[in-house]
């Protein structure tokens, strides 16, 4: 996720759709009819590595999204950069052990970037440490979210690593799910970077149906306000029904303009406007903060504030190493069910 310049919103067979339709079912025909989960419902293949739960917890169907989402609560972000050694070097800065610090500051979920848009690396990076990091983070019960920067380009490449991601297993263990860093506009003009963006996105989605996508996009303040210039056209409604979750990189410190620099209204404006472009009032968004800078606690409560009053799933800060340890509580223990 690089520095902004200037629940796939539900699907109509979102979670609980399944099991109310069968209980309607049982009510007008009188007969017994099995609940059939819908796709997003079904065994993820990108399975958290934790045992079940036990019979008598409610049903994934019967929870809100973010009791059972990996991009609800608290999350922290690592590029390649801080983690493999294709970026990093011998040794990165960010290691598997530094998860118990992650655990022990109230995050719930880790975005972990094991792959590059780069011909060098036509595979996942540095993948002894990638499955170290699984392990030590499914062991405290945190959830890990694999995000990935597309340049469309090549976007055959880019859908095989993808696929390489939700391949990927350490002991049985892998991704909870993946998100697509859409922000690269280099290189590729607007037209057919809108037709790779939604033909990658197009065939992500079919090629695995059951994983939960992210979509990691520019604030709408920019691109709608500040710099109309810098994605115009961007093709929101023909990507709403391919992710889950949305995750504006709502970096308020980003920003020098007269009143963009308040971290609630920045928040807030960008989750109103994420969903006002989708036309889903009530699109799962995760909201993302920070970005480099020494931020004051009451910047990310003000942060969690506008994310709580707006009813987004989650809350997180780029990156792990920059944040503050005084940030962490005023976020710990966000819990917010979404619309």
């Amino acid at each position: 996720m690089g520095r902004v310049r200037g629940a796939h919103r539900q699907r109509p067979n979102h979670r609980g759709s399944g099991l109310l339709l069968g209980l309607l079912l049982v009510v007008v025909l009188s007969v017994v009819v099995q609940e059939q989960h819908p796709a997003g419902d079904s065994a993820r293949e990108l399975p958290a590595a934790r045992s079940t739960a036990a019979p008598s917890e409610p049903s994934t169907a019967e929870q809100p999204v973010a009791r059972t989402s990996p991009y609800a609560g608290v999350g922290t972000w690592l590029s390649r950069y801080r983690i493999t050694r294709e970026f990093g070097g011998a040794a990165p800065a960010v290691t598997p052990e530094d998860v118990d610090a992650m655990a022990a500051a109230g995050i719930r979920t880790i975005y972990l970037q094991p792959a590059a848009d780069d011909a060098r690396y036509p595979g996942l990076l540095t993948t002894d440490l990638l499955g170290e990091f699984l392990v030590r983070a499914h062991a405290h019960d945190l959830q890990v979210v694999a995000w990935y920067l597309p340049r469309f380009g090549d976007i055959a490449a880019d859908l095989r690593r993808l696929q390489a991601i939700a391949a990927f297993r350490v002991d049985g263990q892998g991704f909870d799910a993946i998100a697509v860093d859409i922000e690269f506009t280099d290189a590729v003009e607007l037209a057919p970077r809108n037709a790779a963006l939604v033909e990658l996105s197009e065939q992500l989605r079919a090629a695995l149906p059951d994983v939960e996508l992210g979509a990691i996009v520019l604030p709408p303040v920019v691109t709608d306000v500040l710099n109309t210039a810098y994605w115009p056209e961007f093709p929101w409604r023909d990507l709403a029904d391919l992710y889950d979750v949305w995750l504006p990189m709502a970096y308020w410190s980003n920003r020098s303009e007269e009143g963009f620099t308040d971290p609630h209204w920045y928040v807030s404006e960008n989750v109103a406007r994420v969903r006002r472009h989708l036309g889903d009032p009530c699109a799962a968004v995760s909201v993302i903060g920070g970005y480099d800078v020494q931020e004051t606690a009451e910047d990310y409560a003000a942060m969690a504030r506008a994310a709580t009053e707006r009813q987004a799933i989650g809350v997180s800060i780029w990156d792990w190493p920059t944040t503050p340890p005084s940030a962490w509580p005023a976020l710990r223990g966000y819990d917010v069910a979404g619309c």
